[in-house]
């Protein structure tokens, strides 16, 4: 059985958005901006990176169920709010915390 490809599109996003959270913060060029997940990463990277694994791998899971068994057109039109919506968080997070930097 398949996935839906936009599911797809949004783990490879949340993968990316998760490796390079790992790499700037470990590098000091960067903050974690969502404060939940920033309340989390105070409890050690290990429990950042389970959890943060575990909502994607969630919401995926439960897209995918309701896409099976509810209403697959209702899942994709979904699937893809939500990725507009998280690429759009993170460019604007990413710009908001790192103006200094552009700007010069």
């Amino acid at each position: 059985m398949s996935i839906l490809p936009v599911n797809v599109a949004m783990l490879g996003i949340g993968l990316l958005d998760l490796l390079s959270t790992i790499f700037w913060l470990h590098n000091g060029c960067a903050i974690e901006v969502n404060p939940v997940m920033s309340a989390v990463l105070k409890h050690g990277l290990v429990l950042f990176i389970a959890v943060k694994l575990s909502t994607l791998v969630a919401y995926i899971a439960v897209m995918e169920w309701y896409r099976r068994y509810k209403n697959p057109v209702f899942a994709r039109v979904v699937g893809i709010i939500t990725v507009a919506a998280y690429l759009t968080i993170y460019a604007v997070s990413f710009c908001g915390v790192n103006h200094a930097y552009f700007l010069g």
